[in-house]
């Protein structure tokens, strides 16, 4: 079997090679207070495949999160309401297990359970395909 760009190609013991197309776009919800960074994540996401909504405060995430149960939220150390958007995920009775990412090259150190600070966007999809099955969120 031979992958490549979401599809797969293999050749059955008989018969012809056969090409089959996985969908392995997840749904990223980006939180972001910065028009230009928050257009680069969602840019580099969806070139990576994701589909990206968008929030650029705290109580916007949680809403959109309710209603589109991502895969992740993204966001950056620096986001006024960072704490609050944990703390708000965190007591959530549908949103308990939703893990908040950071790419940050400076301080990947800085993770535990709650917030997970991923040094690039290689080390976002691997998070990502770890936790597509655990949490049961729309992928």
């Amino acid at each position: 079997m031979v992958r490549q760009n979401n599809q797969f190609s293999f050749q059955p013991k008989s018969g012809k090679a056969r090409s089959v197309t996985i969908t392995t776009e997840r749904t990223i919800l980006v939180v972001e207070d910065i028009d230009e960074i928050s257009s680069q994540m969602n840019q580099l996401l969806t070139k990576r495949g994701h589909r990206v909504l968008q929030a650029s405060n705290a109580e916007d995430a949680i809403r959109i999160a309710e209603q589109s149960h991502p895969a992740m939220i993204l966001t950056d150390l620096d986001l006024p309401t960072l704490g609050l958007l944990t703390k708000l995920i965190s007591e959530h009775k549908d949103l308990g297990e939703l893990v908040v990412a950071v790419i940050d090259i400076n301080h990947p150190e800085v993770s535990n359970d709650r917030l997970r600070i991923l040094p690039d966007y290689n080390a976002l999809d691997d998070l990502i395909g770890s936790t597509q099955h655990q949490y049961g969120h729309q992928s």
